[in-house]
């Protein structure tokens, strides 16, 4: 399962890649400061229109692990109070401290503490996104690190001393892939009528991540040489390599892979932009990361690989593959464009056992074929 900003996105999909089911459920009101409450209720609907899609294909299906990812970077204390990735957070003074600037996570954890300041006081815990779900679910706290050197991404003892933060309310660190608990009896007991769908009694909660380290892990973007196009109300070129890039307008954030790196090159509210503005920043992005390659010595590849609402775009798939001069990978079968839930499989999977890593998995369930250009 993914969280998204207005809906809770679900699949079922097996451990080679093939997708059972999958729905979309909107949240009620995604603009309430008390938002994250409804996804457990968003959880159990999705539950049901899986079921759904099961019994009119008439296939039954035993459910033993599920993975949960999603937007960030976004708070969210134990009582359901909500500080969104996009809150404008403008009016919270970060202190004067490099560590401390360089977290996404503090201006969210400073507006909860200024705007909620008595629910910060009483909160036990405070979690970065998806892990709410997973406390609802199995009733531990955990916080999800993708990889060891994201940690200045989110926090230390340090820098929560340095901004007033009480660290006792920030979970303990866990990796992708690493099992969160058992989802509570009660919580399957809701299901115990489903004739489609059943969820062993000892189903296990693992740990899918931020939504766009999903994303990249559903594209299989975890060896050097790989591209990723993720698009959706904003876009982003994503490149993974094995040396750190240089290069005007790019990020360069670690990959999930240790000792990897993925430079990208993001392109703000594309979704607010013409198709032609659209294309001349993805064209820009691609020079851009093509010359950074270049002078580290790294080869660039030839082919991309597309994600989100674009990959079914014919019109758009051509024009970049026209413009861009490479091959344009999507996922295949042409259908299912939720790369974050085929990345959650991976990580379930890679957690459970059934492969040994992460990149055993991608490799396992993740399937892109070429655009055929018409």
């Amino acid at each position: 399962m993914d969280i998204g900003t207005t809906s809770l996105k679900a699949g079922l999909i097996t451990a080679l890649g093939e997708v059972v089911s999958f729905c979309s459920v909107p949240f009620e009101d995604s603009q309430n400061e008390f938002a994250a409450s409804s996804w457990l209720g968003a959880f159990i609907s999705a539950v049901r229109g899986l079921e759904a899609q099961c019994a009119k294909n008439n296939q039954s299906v035993s459910v033993n692990t599920i993975s949960i990812s999603g937007n960030g970077p976004t708070v969210v204390a134990d009582c359901g109070y909500t500080v969104f990735w996009n809150e404008d957070t403008s009016d919270v003074k970060i202190p004067d401290s490099p560590e401390a600037r360089k977290s996404l996570f503090v201006p969210k954890l400073l507006a909860l503490k200024k705007h909620a300041p008595k629910i910060y006081k009483k909160s036990r815990f405070i979690f970065s996104g998806p892990e709410y779900l997973i406390y609802v679910l199995t009733g531990q706290a955990i916080t999800i690190l993708p990889e060891e050197r994201f940690r200045a991404a989110y926090w230390n003892d340090e820098v929560c001393a340095a901004c007033g933060i009480d660290s006792e309310k920030l979970p303990p660190f866990i990796g992708i892939g690493d099992c969160c608990g058992l989802v509570d009896k009660e919580i399957i007991d809701e299901f115990r009528f489903t004739k489609y769908i059943k969820f062993s009694q000892n189903s296990s909660v693992f740990a899918g991540g931020p939504d766009f380290v999903a994303a990249l892990i559903g594209t299989g973007t975890l060896q050097t040489g790989r591209l990723c196009d993720r698009c959706g109300s904003s876009e982003g070129l994503n490149f993974c390599t094995d040396k750190i890039l240089k290069g005007e307008g790019l990020r360069i954030l670690p990959s999930v892979i240790p000792g990897l790196w993925n430079a990208s090159y993001l392109i703000p509210d594309s979704g607010e932009l013409s198709e032609t503005e659209r294309l001349i920043e993805v064209e820009r992005g691609v020079n851009c990361l093509k010359k950074a390659a270049d002078e580290a010595g790294v080869s660039f590849p030839d082919e991309m690989s597309v994600t989100g609402g674009q990959s079914n775009d014919e019109l758009l798939l051509r024009e970049k593959e026209t413009r861009l001069g490479m091959k344009i990978l999507k996922p295949a079968g042409g259908h299912f464009v939720h790369s974050e839930l085929m990345g959650d499989a991976c990580a379930a999977c890679y957690g459970s056992g059934v492969y040994e890593s992460l990149q055993e998995a991608a490799k396992n369930i993740v399937r892109l074929e070429p655009y055929e250009n018409i």
